[in-house]
């Protein structure tokens, strides 16, 4: 990993419709007590400590000064001030990042359950065998509102379709990108202009960067996660609970 910088996008811009948001972001509601963004920061911050990542930037929207208030000096803000999708919001940071070389991990705000290991893991892989792409999976029955991941008759990964776009095979896939990824810094803030609205829901969808990068012939990499409980984020009071009784079963 020398000479290789790491930085860190969480995305917590997201009302959290589905969750009954409206005086607080979603990413302030509390599991065991402490905010969703508590559990999602603290084993990046441990990385942080330890001299592995470099910064963590937080984007925020939704009444996010709250996030602001709680986090401080823990993490840097940039604000998507339009929720036009997941690819949008990495881009909110372009200015605070796109000179730097290195690799940047894209997170969502709302996963309260990813393990230090597994960051390590992430970053492991893409600086061992020089990535352009790294994507984490898991192969599961459960998590389906996730993109599936395509994979060609070689078994290599051609692309993730997210639920809205697939067709019914499609759905019935079981290996699932679980929003996760870590790219290489240029190559990301150089594909992200690129990216398309999506035809069902018109938005800009952070996942198209794994086609892109396959069609260019880049380096990509599924990364599988073998514990499937570190993929549920929370968008419903029930994935809320289950979080709980995760959190609660590692003690």
């Amino acid at each position: 990993m020398k000479n290789k910088k790491i930085f860190v996008i969480v995305m917590a811009a997201g009302k959290g419709t589905r969750i009954g948001a409206t005086d607080k972001p979603k990413v302030m509601f509390e599991v065991l007590n402490k905010p969703i963004i508590e559990w999602a920061i603290r084993p990046l911050e441990k990385l942080k400590d330890e001299g592995i990542v470099e910064r963590i930037i937080v984007v925020v929207g939704f009444l996010g000064n709250q996030v602001i208030d709680y986090l401080e000096k823990r993490a840097e803000f940039v604000w998507q001030r339009k929720q036009l999708g997941t690819a949008h919001a990495v881009m909110m940071a372009e200015n605070l990042l796109e000179k730097e070389d290195g690799y940047t991990i894209i997170v969502n705000g709302d996963h309260a359950l990813y393990s230090q290991a597994t960051y390590q893991k992430m970053i492991n892989e893409a600086t061992l065998k020089n990535l352009t792409l790294g994507f984490a999976t898991v192969v599961s029955k459960r998590f389906e509102s996730y993109g599936r991941v395509i994979r060609d008759s070689q078994g290599k990964p051609v692309e993730v379709i997210e639920v809205p776009e697939a067709t019914a095979e499609q759905k019935i896939i079981k290996e699932k990108s679980i929003n996760l990824y870590i790219a290489d810094n240029k190559w990301l803030f150089g594909a992200l202009p690129k990216i398309q609205k999506s035809a069902v829901k018109k938005e800009y969808y952070i996942v198209d960067i794994v086609k892109m990068a396959i069609d260019e012939g880049a380096n990509v990499e599924a990364i599988a996660i073998e514990d499937e409980d570190e993929a549920l984020g929370i968008n419903t009071l029930e994935d809320k609970a289950e979080t709980e009784r995760v959190l609660e079963r590692r003690g």
